[in-house]
Order: structure tokens, then sequence, then C-alpha cells
């Protein structure tokens, strides 16, 4: 498989796991969910949909709300677009050196913010990137995998996200023109 239909299958397999989100998950880490409503009727209207969410016979209510990703320290000067560098598996020399071919072609002026989803504890080295990480550690444990439900939930949170392979960091030029520009 080359570097263009691994990129496609990766976006693709996202997509699909960021339509089918946990609700529950998503209303755990809803960061506006304890602030009350201006009226009245909305706050009862909230509580309610709140019980009957908890009972699960009604979705529960998310905020949507724009996700930045940027840190404090690496503001970007106007728009940006989010770069979802997508590293799980990923052994940590490997990881390294898609981070460097990442940092060579991405420069403060073109308006892109990394983020690194990554299962690789290396973070003596990835605090020096400037980037958000996204650790996904593997757990052990009887219920659903704690790996597949924060991966299941990054997906969700990064839907709009160009999305990229930690392969693509060491790829060619022509390639990494190529998926740069890929459409999904």
């Amino acid at each position: 498989m080359n570097l263009v239909q691994e990129t496609y299958a990766l976006r693709e397999t996202l997509a699909a796991w960021a339509a089918d989100p946990e609700w529950s998950l998503l209303c755990r880490y809803d960061l506006l969910r304890e602030k009350p409503s201006s009226s009245l009727g909305n706050r009862w209207f909230c509580r309610v949909k709140s019980m009957l969410a908890r009972l699960g016979l009604v979705r529960p209510h998310v905020t949507k709300y724009s996700w930045l990703p940027t840190l404090k320290y690496a503001q970007p000067n106007g728009d940006f677009t989010t770069l979802l560098i997508w590293a799980l598996g990923v052994k940590q020399e490997d990881l390294r050196a898609a981070c460097e071919g990442f940092v060579k072609r991405l420069d403060a002026a073109s308006g892109i913010v990394p983020v690194l989803v990554t299962d690789v504890p290396d973070f003596y080295y990835f605090s020096r990137l400037k980037w958000l990480i996204e650790y996904v550690p593997e757990l052990s444990g009887d219920s659903p995998s704690y790996r597949d439900r924060k991966q299941h939930y990054l997906a969700w949170r990064y839907r709009d996200a160009l999305v990229v392979p930690a392969s693509v960091g060491s790829a060619s030029e022509t390639e990494w023109k190529e998926v740069m520009v890929m459409k999904f």
C-alpha cells in the first residue's frame, strides 16, 4: 500500500469512527456542560433532557464549540488548519524521524497546527516540538478498551482536521504534496 492509499484508508476509518461517537464520553468531556442557560425555561429543559439522557431515552446534549488545538506559546497568526498526525503503533525512533520531517516542512507562517496522536511516552522529546500531544496508552481491563474509546473520541474531536499518518513526515516531496492537497 502506498502512502496515498494509506492516508485515504486512515481518513476513511477516522470518518467512520467520528460518525458514531460514544455519547456518554462526549458528555463527560463537554467543556461547557456546567454553564447554566440564560433563561429559566432553558435551564429546566436542560435538566429534564439530561435526566432522560441518563436513562438512555434521548441523546445527550453536547455543546457545539470550536476546538482550538493551539498552545498558548505557539499561537499561529490568523486562520489555521489542524493537522492530525496519527502515529499509533509507530516505534520511538521512527516517530522521532517522522516528527523531524514534519518540523522541517512546516513553518510558523504556514498556518498549520500539528496535533500528534501517539502511544509512545516520549514526553521529553515531544515538549520541544510545541505541538499538542494526544497520548493514547494501552490499559488492561475487562471493559471496552480505553484505547479504542479514546481513538473514537479523538476521531470525533478532530473530525474537521487534515489527517495524515506519521509516515508522511519521512515521505518524498512529491508524496508530501500529493497527501497534503488530497481531499477526502
